[in-house]
């Protein structure tokens, strides 16, 4: 399942998090893409569990892994899709094992929820995405 590469890409978007500066508040469906440099979250550490919430309303899970590996779930722990991730400038990347081309997806400044907007590559709002803990449970992020 394609949509759900661009949780990864929602890790991403937390990169605006973590300086000592008040950002200012931006609406979800801004077209500026966050700063995505893998060593400007406040942890350096992009991995962790994703929920993403597709245009069509369905919900995933994404498992982004410190080895550059990534496990896409439904919410009942039903397996759908893996394979590997990777940054390219303010873009996350994820190929799927199989046959699937590759996808780069941008992900939008987080709001004061911490839930923010990937775009894919002609500007286009796939899902809104949050970090959450191994429960499903919003994680805490300080911005």
């Amino acid at each position: 399942m394609k949509t759900i590469l661009f949780v990864a890409a929602a890790t991403v978007a937390l990169a605006a998090c973590g300086s000592n500066e008040e950002p200012a508040p931006e609406p979800l469906d801004t077209a500026t893409p966050a700063d995505t440099t893998l060593g400007s979250t406040a942890t350096g550490d992009m991995t962790g569990t994703y929920e993403v919430q597709m245009a069509d309303g369905s919900v995933t899970m994404q498992q982004i892994n410190a080895d550059g590996t990534y496990v896409d779930t439904m919410p009942d722990g039903t397996e759908t899709e893996r394979g590997t991730w990777r940054q390219e400038g303010s873009q996350m990347c994820f190929d799927p094992e199989g046959t699937d081309p590759e996808e780069c997806y941008a992900g939008g400044a987080p709001g004061s929820d911490g839930r923010f907007q990937m775009r894919d590559a002609d500007g286009n709002t796939t899902a809104t995405v949050r970090k959450v803990d191994g429960n499903g449970v919003a994680a805490e992020t300080t911005m």
